[in-house]
């Protein structure tokens, strides 16, 4: 027979497994300097399949105008957002960085004009250490209601040399060609100037 968990005896209960699997993958995320942490809503709804399109689109235009690649950790939620968007329950938990310095007010206008409905949401934040962004964006990983995916985070942590393959040893060279070349190149920030990537 099965005994009930004492409600002091957290360590034991079902959750605890789960937060152990958020903060194994966090400590190892929080290596990474994250220039952003997003969340983005749809007003409207959409599939899986949909929704990850619209994504796909939204980081292929971004990597488009910056001439650099972006790297990302999403999570995705199928509930209800505190963003004020409650049309709609999917939405995106997302970690952001790239060699090219990046605007929030850009990334917020280009997911709104990619995922295409008057109704979506983008809160764009500066990335702060203190908080616990990676967490939050990994909260739902061991859940049916949530899920997470990344891109090129080989760019960003690091890797045993002798398992690099030729394909991403040129990757890494493009991109820290990147990063020396935006090395002193001031972050736009929330700037709207001529030529700046808002």
């Amino acid at each position: 027979m099965k005994f009930a968990t004492n409600w002091y005896d957290r360590d034991n209960w079902p959750y605890a497994e789960d937060l152990y699997t958020v903060a194994v993958f966090a400590t190892w995320l929080k290596k990474v300097k994250w220039q952003f942490c997003c969340t983005f809503t749809f007003g409207m709804k959409h599939s899986d399949y949909h929704a990850d399109e619209k994504f796909k689109e939204f980081i292929n235009r971004l990597e488009a105008t910056l001439k650099a690649d972006v790297t990302f950790v999403r999570g995705e939620e199928r509930q209800p957002s505190g963003c004020g968007k409650p049309a709609c329950g999917r939405h995106f938990h997302v970690l952001m960085t790239s060699a090219a310095p990046m605007s929030t007010a850009y990334v917020a206008w280009l997911w709104k004009d990619v995922a295409g409905s008057y109704d979506d949401g983008a809160d764009v934040q500066p990335f702060d250490a203190k908080l616990n962004g990676v967490e939050y964006v990994l909260k739902k990983i061991n859940k049916p209601d949530g899920d997470w995916t990344a891109r090129n985070l080989h760019l960003v942590l690091p890797m045993e040399p002798e398992k690099i393959r030729k394909r991403t040893r040129r990757q890494l060279k493009r991109h820290e060609a990147r990063l020396k070349h935006h090395a002193n190149t001031e972050t736009p920030a929330n700037t709207m100037q001529k030529g700046a990537i808002w």
